[in-house]
């Protein structure tokens, strides 16, 4: 096949499929986490504590965790357009309602419902991204997805900032009017999502007979290297220890992420008197590290071809500058840390997925990576949570921090043994 085709398949694969996807994961991330940067002002107005607020940052992830299945299976049965579209426009539609609680037990619900809604988002985009790029570009492309996550933040907390600001023709609290406005466009975008994708590569109008025929190819080459499961897809992912073995990285990333995303606005908050627009901004920093950890790990991981120690050199980058932040204290310093502790989380998250997406079959793929991500997922629902008992606890923002690192070492341990149980079986 001419370098040409594979050149222009993956080129409007790129601004066709995964352009769109990068949209929609950024108004998925930023309807999850603005919940932060409305604490500025709703956790006064509701009455909520440190432990309440990281209660209603993890039911979230309860609802997320318990819908991950059943959301990967109607993908599988729907096709990816009725899918994307329906989850879109549920969550939307869920984000936009929270403008509207009137104390923490509603917010607690809403919070449940959105984790419901947007539960199987995150892995059925990576099954998606997978039927249309063989592994050698995978890790760039979901990367690239990935990147939504950090850029929700980079421009979602100075927009979340500015919303909150501005006088609004409703006259609501400004955290309010917030909340309104961004569920309210991702609902319109549920319906502009309905008509930009299409279920496979073969279903693309886009894309010429060659460039479908190069797709499929790649593909199917591809599954001719693995050993197709013998089991059913649930069971054959359930008894791989390196499954498991993953699933305990990716929890130990996202307690990381989740920590900085989730808490790092009120610590700005609590070190100056600085207007929500500027805390948004300055907590948009680290994101900006995220990303370019992302972006350059990824690259480079592809280019080389190897995985694992791009992925533990980032783990450890992460747990080393984020010691260092709470051992000084809180200055430009703190924040350049912070920054590099991004660049380590970004790094890892744009490489792990290469991993287990390379050693599924695809038979087995949906479900392997919908274990992964549920598994993982417990992270994100108990690291706020603990983090919220431990600064209540402590009265500081130090001893948090020290958990996030501990965890993010112990992931780098997890690597260790997932790359050996990766090696036996290859060899076996």
């Amino acid at each position: 096949m001419s370098p040409t085709i594979e050149h222009s398949a993956r080129a409007k694969f790129q601004w066709r499929v995964l352009a769109p996807i990068v949209l929609l994961i950024v108004l998925s991330s930023l309807d999850r986490v603005n919940i932060s940067f409305a604490a500025l002002q709703m956790n006064a107005d509701l009455g909520i504590d440190p432990h309440g607020y990281g209660l209603a940052v993890g039911m979230f992830f309860v609802g997320y965790l318990l819908f991950q299945f059943p959301s990967t299976w109607v993908l599988t049965r729907v096709g990816a357009r009725r899918w994307i579209a329906g989850c879109v426009g549920l969550w939307g539609a869920v984000a936009a309602m929270m403008a509207f609680v009137r104390n923490v037990e509603e917010l607690y619900v809403l919070r449940f419902l959105l984790g419901c809604a947007e539960s199987g988002f995150a892995p059925g985009i990576v099954y998606y991204c997978s039927s249309w790029m063989p592994k050698r570009y995978r890790a760039n492309s979901i990367a690239v997805t990935m990147l939504a996550i950090p850029a929700s933040v980079i421009i979602g907390g100075p927009l979340c900032g500015w919303l909150m600001d501005v006088s609004n023709p409703m006259d609501m609290p400004g955290w309010r009017w917030m909340l309104l406005i961004e569920g309210a466009v991702t609902v319109a975008m549920a319906l502009v999502a309905y008509f930009i994708f299409v279920d496979k590569p073969a279903d693309a109008r886009w894309l010429s007979d060659a460039e479908k025929d190069w797709i499929a190819n790649a593909l199917v080459e591809e599954q001719r290297e693995s050993k197709p499961p013998a089991e059913s897809s649930i069971k054959t992912a359930l008894l791989d220890p390196r499954a498991w073995l993953a699933a305990g990285v990716w929890c130990t990333t996202l307690i990381g992420a989740n920590g900085i995303m989730f808490w790092l606005p009120q610590v700005i908050k609590e070190m100056s008197a600085l207007s929500p627009l500027a805390v948004g901004m300055l907590a948009a920093l680290p994101w900006v590290g995220v990303a370019i950890g992302m972006v350059l790990n990824s690259w480079h991981s592809d280019k080389t071809q190897e995985r694992y120690r791009h992925l533990g050199i980032a783990l450890a980058m992460g747990m080393v500058a984020l010691l260092m932040a709470s051992a000084i204290p809180p200055s430009p310093w703190s924040l350049l840390l912070l920054f590099i502790g991004g660049l380590g989380l970004g790094g890892a998250q744009g490489v792990f997925w290469s991993i287990p997406t390379g050693f599924f079959h695809r038979a087995a793929a949906a479900a392997g990576i919908t274990l992964i991500n549920l598994v993982g997922n417990i992270g994100s629902l108990a690291g706020p949570y603990a983090i919220g008992i431990i600064r209540q606890q402590s009265e500081s923002f130090s001893a948090p921090i020290w958990f996030v690192a501990a965890v993010m070492g112990a992931g780098t341990l997890l690597l260790a043994s997932l790359r050996f149980s990766e090696r036996r079986a290859i060899s076996g």
